[in-house]
């Protein structure tokens, strides 16, 4: 192995072992990033019921409040959502961003809808 090789090792363990994020240079995409685990602000619910705009009750309530939380604290979405239950449009235009970075390839997930796979992308986290 050549002294390059060595070093970038190293300091990508040395990086690695303090925490510190190893990923694309600055400026460089990365559609996404997972993190360690759901913000403390956070996890008021922990399923994966199809949540979507237009839903009511106290149930419909905490996933909305969830999906803004997780939206506001878990990815690089740049507008801040009220985190008040309400399923709007800022809400669903937060959704399908997500969506897209999440599933760049998959337009067919681009529905603005939070099913199975995109809580489960919500709680690993969405970085762009």
């Amino acid at each position: 192995m050549n002294t390059r090789k060595r070093i970038a090792l190293g300091l990508a363990a040395v990086a690695l072992g303090s925490g510190l994020a190893v990923g694309p240079a600055a400026g460089a995409f990365a559609a996404e990033h997972t993190v360690a685990s759901v913000p403390s602000q956070c996890g008021g619910y922990s399923g994966t019921t199809l949540t979507k705009a237009g839903q009511t009750g106290s149930d419909a309530v905490k996933r909305i409040k969830e999906v803004q939380c997780l939206i506001n604290y878990n990815t690089s979405y740049p507008n801040w959502l009220d985190q008040d239950g309400k399923f709007g449009d800022k809400t669903y235009n937060a959704v399908i961003a997500v969506q897209k970075k999440a599933f760049p390839n998959d337009s067919s997930q681009w529905d603005g809808q939070v099913g199975t796979k995109t809580w489960g992308k919500l709680r690993a986290g969405v970085r762009w």
